[in-house]
């Protein structure tokens, strides 16, 4: 159907009557568009077109709207419309009775856009800053939000598109930092409390907690003294460490060490927080997030594989392909021992991989046997091939690439980083261990014993560097 029937297709755009205790909100059709207007109870102020959807492109058209001085005003300079892919949207559900105020919300907006029509449809103030950067980049007066595709200028310079992925991850960001915001301000007041009667009571004054995070130490400092040392200041101060540390290093060992013991654990803390945050986060199922970070932490690779490896390669073709394109094999890391120069391949997959399958396989209860989950099983199958290609493939290629030193036929191995085995009950836990332990070649680590690992070692570079190690203590 290309177009609507206002009388046949009623049920497809839901009820005509819809108010609330501000207003009402009329649906119609104009041609292949459900049309939805706001008009306020009393004639207070104009009707005002809120929201079209195309039925044939999928496509929500909301002109961003908002209140001002108890009258409608655009949310922005030059931009009137707010276009966002939307096949999925149900016309026929259009609208809903909000829980907080009982105001008749547009239903399906993404997430950081107003739904209250009586405010105005568009973006919410904090993330209306991402519209402001185009406007004033481009001439455009439409921004659409794509669910995939180009994205930029349109051939007629009246539409700009961007993808939804981009915005939201905008939108995450920006509630991040509120967030880091408000934890900062309030220990700074916390601080402040404290000091203002701190000498009626004989006690000294204290300054905020700074924390570990940067961005919240750098909102504290700025807000308790009104100075913070800016990016520039800290590269400025890390070009001038480098250039002096061999000096440093000769004139002063013990310093020198103590020194570097403690950029070494302030890197390790900040690895750990995003490792944390990565596991929890959004992130905790992105397969590209974990290849980017451990391709960028190679220090978090070294520990955690407890051998000394340097990245040969990131994305490698351990086996072309054919002449049709197809049958390459490529490994997310093919490290390189430093000392026996043999070939390490590792395979990331994600914290929320499932390492067994959900039912069992054979027995009940505590005798319960299970199988490992096809993605488990599947990366490790992926891992063996992998390794099979090094010795067979990989070898007469190495010629061609004269930077990569590396013995390909002796002692080839490999691991897989991937799920959590903490999760898994005792039952599953214990089928895991064997499946584990029954592995030739090929080691699996689950992202918690990666977290645990990486915490261990914080741990050794925190204890005094005069005590004995723990084994000895009696």
């Amino acid at each position: 159907m290309s177009s609507w029937d206002v009388h046949g297709d009623a049920d497809e755009v839901g009820d005509f009557d819809l108010e609330d205790r501000l207003g009402a909100i009329e649906p119609r059709i104009d041609g292949d568009e459900l049309v939805l207007t706001r008009t306020s109870r009393g004639d207070v102020r104009p009707a005002r077109e809120m929201l079209r959807f195309v039925r044939s492109q999928g496509l929500m058209r909301i002109f961003p709207t908002t209140l001002s001085m108890g009258d409608w005003a655009d949310q922005f300079d030059r931009v009137r419309e707010l276009q966002v892919e939307s096949p999925s949207w149900d016309a026929a559900d259009h609208s809903f009775e909000g829980e907080r105020y009982g105001l008749l919300c547009a239903n399906g907006l993404p997430k950081g856009f107003g739904a209250t029509y009586e405010y105005g449809l568009g973006l919410k103030r904090d993330y209306r800053g991402f519209v402001d950067e185009i406007e004033a980049r481009t001439a455009c007066t439409v921004i659409r939000f794509v669910l995939s595709g180009d994205e930029g200028v349109s051939d007629d310079g009246v539409t700009f598109c961007v993808s939804l992925d981009r915005f939201d991850k905008f939108r995450a960001a920006v509630d991040r930092d509120r967030s880091r915001a408000q934890t900062a301000v309030r220990r700074v007041i916390d601080a402040e409390r404290h000091n203002a009667v701190a000498d009626l009571f004989g006690q000294a004054r204290v300054e905020p907690r700074y924390g570990r995070n940067e961005v919240i130490r750098a909102i504290t400092e700025e807000a308790f003294t009104g100075h913070v040392v800016d990016a520039g200041d800290r590269a400025a101060l890390v070009e001038h460490a480098t250039r002096a540390a061999p000096a440093a290093a000769h004139e002063n060992p013990e310093r020198f060490g103590r020194l570097r013991q403690s950029v070494e654990l302030v890197s390790l803390e900040v690895l750990i927080e995003q490792f944390e945050e990565g596991m929890k986060g959004r992130d905790s199922g992105n397969e590209s997030h974990w290849q980017g970070f451990f391709g960028t932490n190679e220090f978090a690779l070294q520990q955690i594989l407890s051998m000394p490896i340097v990245v040969a390669r990131q994305q490698a073709h351990v086996k072309p392909a054919d002449i049709d394109g197809r049958g390459s094999r490529i490994a997310d890391f093919l490290c390189v021992n430093t000392v026996t120069r043999t070939a390490f391949v590792v395979e990331i997959k994600t914290p929320k991989t499932e390492l067994m399958d959900r039912r069992e396989y054979r027995g009940k209860g505590t005798a319960a046997v299970y199988a490992p989950h096809r993605d488990l099983s599947g990366a490790v199958s992926q891992l063996q091939s992998q390794l099979a290609s090094v010795p067979r493939d990989l070898a007469g290629r190495l010629r061609e690439t004269p930077d990569v030193e590396l013995d390909p036929w002796n002692e080839v191995r490999g691991a897989v980083i991937v799920g959590q085995v903490s999760r898994l009950s005792p039952e599953k836990r214990e089928s895991f261990l064997r499946y584990r332990a029954g592995l030739s070649s090929v080691s699996i680590l689950g992202y918690d014993e990666v977290l645990a690992r990486l915490r261990t070692l914080r741990e050794v570079l925190k204890a005094p560097t005069s005590d004995p190690p723990r084994s000895e203590v009696r």
